[in-house]
C-alpha cells in the first residue's frame, strides 16, 4: 500500500436529526456518518478509523450548504468515485458535493481564513410547517430598520463574550473575532441574515440573531448590541435563536492557498 492521499470533501447536510458535526460517544453525528462511510468505501477493518476533519464544528440541528472537510485516504480512488461511493453509503441528509485530491498539508480547519453563515427568518403571520425545518418563524412585526441599525455594530473586531457559551474547559483561547459583514436581505417571505467573519464562537451566530430579533420586536433598543460588545458583563436578558434557521454557507480560503492546494483531479 502506498502513501496516504489527502482528500478534500465539499459537503452539504440537513443537520436536523444529528447531534452536530463533531464525533461524540453514542451520538449520531455528521462526522461519525462520513467516517463510517469512508471505512466501508476503503474496506477497512471495523476497528480502523479514517479521521475526517471539518472546517467548522456545526452544532446540533445546524445545517450546511458548503462545509469543507479532509481525510487521508489509504489508497487511490478517482475523485468522482469517492464522491459517488460515499454518497451511496451516506443517508440522503448528507451529500458529498465534490471530492478532490489535495496537497498533503491542506487542513480544512486551520487553512480556512473565514466562514460565512446565513440565518433564515420567516416573516409572515402564518407559515407552512414545510418551511420551519430550515427557518425560524418570527412573524411579520419586526422592525428591519432597528435590526439593521443593531447589526451594524457587530462589524469589526470585538470581544464577543456576550454572544457565546462554552462548557467549562472548552473556553476559547480568545473571545475576540473580526466580523467582515453583517447584513439582512429579503427573499420572498424570508429575511436572511448573512454574517462573515474570520471565525465564530460556540452559539455566537444564534445569540447574535436572537438579540437582533429581540431588537426587531422592540424588546431591546438597537444600541444594546454595541453596549454588549463594550461590556460583555452587562446585566439583562440573553437571547438565542433556534438551530433550525442556521446554515454554514461557505468556508473561505485565501487565493494563494486555494491555488496551491487544490489539485486538478476533482469529481
Amino acid at each position: 500500500m502506498g502513501s496516504p492521499v489527502r482528500v478534500r470533501l465539499d459537503l452539504a447536510y440537513d443537520g436536523t436529526d444529528f447531534a452536530g458535526w463533531q464525533h461524540q460517544p453514542d451520538r449520531d453525528t455528521i462526522q461519525r456518518r462520513i467516517e463510517a462511510a469512508a471505512r466501508r468505501l476503503y474496506r477497512l477493518a471495523p476497528n480502523e478509523r479514517t479521521p475526517v476533519v471539518g472546517a467548522g464544528r456545526t452544532d446540533a440541528g445546524v445545517h450546511a450548504e458548503r462545509q469543507v472537510a479532509h481525510f487521508d485516504a489509504p489508497l487511490v480512488i478517482p475523485p468522482a468515485g469517492i464522491r459517488a461511493g460515499l454518497n451511496g453509503l451516506l443517508p440522503d441528509s448528507i451529500r458529498v458535493l465534490a471530492a478532490a485530491e489535495t496537497a498533503p498539508d491542506f487542513h480544512a480547519r486551520f487553512d480556512a481564513t473565514g466562514k460565512t453563515y446565513r440565518y433564515h427568518l420567516l416573516t409572515e403571520p402564518v407559515v407552512t410547517p414545510l418551511q420551519t425545518r430550515y427557518a425560524w418563524p418570527v412573524g411579520d412585526r419586526l422592525s428591519r430598520e432597528a435590526m439593521e441599525e443593531a447589526a451594524a455594530a457587530l462589524v469589526g473586531r470585538h470581544d464577543f463574550r456576550a454572544f457565546f457559551a462554552a462548557p467549562p474547559g472548552e473556553e476559547p483561547r480568545t473571545p475576540v473575532r473580526n466580523i467582515f459583514t453583517a447584513s439582512f436581505g429579503q427573499r420572498e417571505n424570508m429575511l436572511v441574515f448573512e454574517v462573515a467573519a474570520d471565525g465564530f464562537l460556540r452559539y455566537m451566530v444564534r445569540r447574535m440573531v436572537g438579540t437582533l430579533v429581540a431588537v426587531g420586536r422592540g424588546q431591546l433598543p438597537p444600541d444594546r448590541v454595541g453596549a454588549l460588545l463594550r461590556d460583555p458583563e452587562l446585566p439583562g436578558p440573553r437571547f438565542r435563536a433556534p438551530a433550525a434557521g442556521l446554515r454554514l454557507y461557505r468556508v473561505h480560503y485565501d487565493g494563494s492557498a486555494s491555488g496551491k492546494r487544490h489539485s486538478q483531479r476533482a469529481g
